[in-house]
C-alpha cells in the first residue's frame, strides 16, 4: 500500500473522514487555515530555492500578494487579518535567515520509503547538513500557538522525516529534527531513538493493514469533529450542521432523554455514595436489584 502520514493519522482519527478524503475524494472548499499555512510555505520556499542569495523583503512580500486570494476567507475582515499575520511572518523569516551560512542539501524533497510491505510517501521542508557532519530536518509551522519541548518530543510525523534521512542519505548517523514556527521566530529541536523509531514502524504497519481490510469506515467522534468539512456527510454531525427543521415532537423528546440522562447520573452518583458508605455492593428493591460490579457500574435486574 502507498500511504501517507496524514492519511493514516486521518485514518486512526476517524475512519469515515478517510474514506470521504481518500477514497471517495470529496471535494471540500478551501479552510482559510489551510490555504494560509500552505501559500506561507510557498513563499518561504521560494527564498530558499535562491539560496545563497537572498530575496529582498520587498519581494518576498510581492511574491505573497501576486499569489493571495480574499476569495478563501469569510469575509475582508479576515483576510486582512491573515495577511498582516503573512507579513508579520515572512518579516522575521528573512530577518532572521542568513543566506550562504548553512549547507542546505534540499528544500521540499519528496520521499517514498519502504515500511514493511507498504510505501510511505511524504515531503520535508528542508534538509542542512551540519558542519560536524550531522543533517537537520526543518519544517516550517504556520501555527498560532508554540508547542513545549515534551510535546515536541512525542511529535510522531517527525519519527517519519527522521525514518526518511536515514532511507535517503543513509551515511547520515546524527540526525536532528526541528520544527521552526514562524509567527514566534522560534526553533524547537528534537531526536529520536532507534527504539522510537521502531515503535512508529510498527505503528505504521499496523494502520496500513488495519486501513487494506477496512470495510465499515465508521465515523468516530474527537475534538475535531466540529470544524471537519465532511460534517455535512458524516452520520454524527450531519444533523447538526443541516438547515433542515425538526418536528416539535423529536425536539421535545430528545431533550427529555437528556434531563432524565442528567437526573439518572446525578441519581447514580448518590447511589455510589451510599454504597460507599454502608459498605454494600447491592440493593434489593421491590421493583428490582441495583448492584455494583466490580468496574463500579451499576446494573439493573427487574423483578
Amino acid at each position: 500500500m502507498h500511504i501517507s502520514y496524514s492519511a493514516l493519522e486521518t485514518y486512526n482519527r476517524c475512519p469515515a473522514k478517510y474514506k470521504f478524503q481518500y477514497l471517495d475524494r470529496i471535494k471540500v472548499p478551501e479552510k482559510p487555515e489551510l490555504y494560509f499555512g500552505s501559500l506561507i510555505h510557498e513563499v518561504v520556499q521560494y527564498a530558499l530555492k535562491k539560496d545563497p542569495i537572498m530575496p529582498s523583503r520587498d519581494e518576498l512580500l510581492e511574491y505573497l500578494k501576486n499569489q493571495w486570494r480574499d476569495e478563501v476567507f469569510e469575509n475582508g475582515t479576515q483576510a486582512k487579518q491573515y495577511f498582516d499575520w503573512g507579513k508579520q511572518m515572512l518579516d522575521k523569516f528573512h530577518a532572521g535567515h542568513k543566506p550562504g551560512l548553512r549547507n542546505i542539501v534540499c528544500v521540499e524533497k519528496r520521499f517514498q520509503i519502504p515500511v514493511g510491505e507498504h510505501i510511505l510517501s511524504g515531503m520535508i521542508d528542508r534538509v542542512d547538513k551540519l558542519p560536524i557532519g550531522a543533517y537537520e530536518v526543518i519544517d516550517y509551522k504556520t501555527s498560532k500557538q508554540l508547542p513545549s519541548q515534551e510535546e515536541v518530543n512525542r511529535d510522531k510525523q517527525l519519527c517519519i522525516y527522521h525514518l526518511a534521512v536515514e532511507n535517503l542519505w543513509p551515511e547520515a548517523k546524527d540526525i536532528r529534527l526541528t520544527l521552526y514556527y514562524l509567527k514566534h521566530d522560534s526553533k524547537i529541536t528534537t531526536k529520536r531513538r532507534p527504539d522510537e523509531v521502531e515503535q512508529i514502524k510498527e505503528e505504521i504497519i499496523k494502520t496500513a493493514e488495519k486501513i487494506a481490510k477496512e470495510t465499515e469506515w465508521r465515523p468516530k467522534r474527537n475534538s475535531f469533529c466540529d470544524y471537519c468539512e465532511y460534517s455535512h456527510l458524516c452520520p454524527l454531525m450531519k444533523q447538526k450542521v443541516s438547515d433542515k427543521e425538526e418536528p416539535p415532537e423529536i425536539d421535545k423528546m430528545i431533550g427529555d432523554y437528556l434531563d432524565a440522562y442528567t437526573k439518572i447520573q446525578d441519581l447514580e452518583s448518590q447511589i455510589q455514595k451510599y454504597f460507599d458508605s454502608e459498605k454494600i455492593e447491592s440493593f434489593h428493591h421491590k421493583k428490582g436489584i441495583v448492584t455494583r460490579s466490580k468496574t463500579g457500574k451499576l446494573t439493573i435486574r427487574k423483578k
